[in-house]
């Protein structure tokens, strides 16, 4: 059962995330196929039905198509000397039947992105949960402490979303437009994942075993020289 420090603290996450300290409200449904908010304003609307110990209600983009933390982190399938298969099934742009030399090409470039894009945690939840906001996606899955699931599925969320796994995302018109809306994605979730952490679910978070939809021509690829 929640202590009542746990509940206090997440009600205040919550008025001071609907008073508009630092959450982001990036244009997701520019790049999304499905209706969504931005996460102040589902915050701000909660906030005016919560009382007591009801706890809100947070709504995220309807998530298809992405892959676990074992894929981005934990199940060594992004080793460089030893690339596993998932590496081509999550990226068929590299072609089916792709070298081990390619495959590692590709491995190096997702781990760039992994080691130096910062998961853009906005700073009402960075300080809830005593983070950096500009700690990286691979801390982010590294991160050991408490809400440590909070920061891991955010940075699987934000891969998924920069390299249009989900199912209905469009981003790679440009790196600054994958980044913003990675980051509004993920700040949803870990929001939704701090207020309430048995959504936690492979069905909820979109992990069913997807791939890559971007161009090949799209800017995630164009500067590989594989």
């Amino acid at each position: 059962m929640e202590s009542n420090k746990s509940k206090q603290s997440r009600r205040s996450f919550i008025k001071k995330a609907a008073a508009g300290a630092a959450i982001t409200s990036l244009p997701v449904k520019s790049v999304w196929a499905t209706t969504s908010c931005s996460m102040s304003g589902q915050l701000s609307g909660n906030l005016s039905q919560t009382s007591g110990n009801v706890e809100p209600v947070c709504d995220v983009p309807i998530l298809s198509g992405g892959r676990s933390p074992g894929f981005w982190y934990n199940g060594n399938q992004l080793d460089v000397s030893n690339p596993g298969k998932a590496v081509n099934d999550v990226f068929p742009q590299m072609g089916k039947k792709a070298s081990e030399a390619t495959q590692k090409c590709w491995v190096r470039m997702i781990l760039t992105v992994r080691n130096n894009n910062q998961l853009g945690i906005n700073s009402t939840l960075a300080n809830m949960i005593g983070v950096s906001t500009s700690i990286t996606l691979t801390q982010a899955f590294m991160y050991s402490g408490t809400h440590k699931d909070v920061l891991r599925h955010g940075a699987a969320v934000y891969l998924n979303t920069y390299f249009e796994l989900y199912n209905g995302v469009a981003t790679s018109f440009s790196e600054a437009q994958s980044r913003m809306a990675a980051e509004e994605v993920a700040n949803m979730v870990m929001n939704k994942l701090y207020l309430e952490g048995s959504w936690a679910t492979d069905s909820n978070l979109g992990y069913n075993d997807g791939y890559s939809k971007a161009s090949s021509s799209s800017f995630l690829f164009s500067n590989m020289s594989c």
